[in-house]
């Protein structure tokens, strides 16, 4: 919080914040027995802003390019995607502060393709269903062909990719993660049959007031909840995502607490 940009004696400008952690923890249960662990503040109310402000109307995809040799290399996936798949699409990049970080890809999707995967209720009209249908071939041959093609063209290639299905509209962001070295397993992820309970379980988890919602793909090829980001600041998610952070939170200070004993 409390970000400022400011120059430095190197001439470069930095994006500097005050680090702040969050200092209530709570239990929840879910209405059919299910725990959850709540991180929020207990004095004001910080709100997550991800919700976008108008519903997407075309699919579009985002790469880091630092994840491959040149731009040469994505704009072929585009090309190949569009002469097999037929289905418009826009392009976008995203950097990390990494300066290798594992592959990701970002697919943002409409609400026909949102509806018609199961992800989202919606009342399907005649017209509608013809659209669906469809979007639906076009956006699995879509799929198929860009994990394909990314996989075998990003670095570093010994990492797992990430690919992320988000549905960015006005209420609640629903975002899927299917970490993978497998096109296939991409692919198997998003049929209706494994998609099957992600909407029930978005319905559920509404009276968290959700701003967004994540589900990861397992180990045991099931969808299951990460975690949300609610409309008031606060961080709901499962015991095994919490714990996984902590993970990751303590070997970000063991290699950094190793670097500077390196140094000195």
């Amino acid at each position: 919080m409390n970000g400022e940009i400011v120059k430095r004696h190197d001439e470069n400008y930095y994006l500097t914040a005050e680090m702040v952690y969050f200092d209530k923890q709570e239990i929840i249960t879910l209405s059919n027995g299910t725990q959850l662990l709540k991180e929020s503040f207990s004095e004001g109310e910080y709100p997550f802003i991800e919700c976008a402000d108008n519903e997407i109307t075309k699919l579009s995809i985002a790469t880091d390019p630092v994840n491959y040799e040149s731009r040469k290399d994505i704009n072929d996936i585009y090309s190949l995607i569009k002469q097999e798949t037929n289905l418009e699409f826009e392009t976008e990049e995203f950097g990390r502060k990494s300066q290798l970080p594992d592959p990701e890809t970002i697919i943002k999707i409409t609400t026909i393709i949102a509806t018609s995967l199961g992800i989202v209720k919606s009342k399907i009209t005649e017209k509608l269903g013809e659209a669906i249908g469809d979007d639906l071939a076009k956006f699995y041959k879509l799929i198929s062909r860009l994990a394909l093609e990314t996989i075998k063209k990003v670095k570093p290639s010994n990492r797992p990719n990430n690919f992320v299905i988000s549905y960015p509209n006005t209420d609640c962001n629903i975002e899927l993660v299917i970490t993978t070295n497998k096109a296939d397993t991409v692919l198997n992820s998003l049929t209706k049959e494994k998609l099957n309970g992600i909407a029930n379980k978005v319905e559920q988890l509404t009276n968290l007031d959700p701003e967004k919602i994540q589900f990861v793909y397992n180990e045991n090829d099931v969808w299951e909840f990460n975690y949300l980001l609610s409309k008031t600041g606060s961080v709901i998610g499962t015991i095994k995502s919490f714990n996984k952070r902590n993970e990751l939170y303590n070997e970000i200070l063991e290699k950094q607490n190793n670097e500077k004993k390196g140094s000195s």
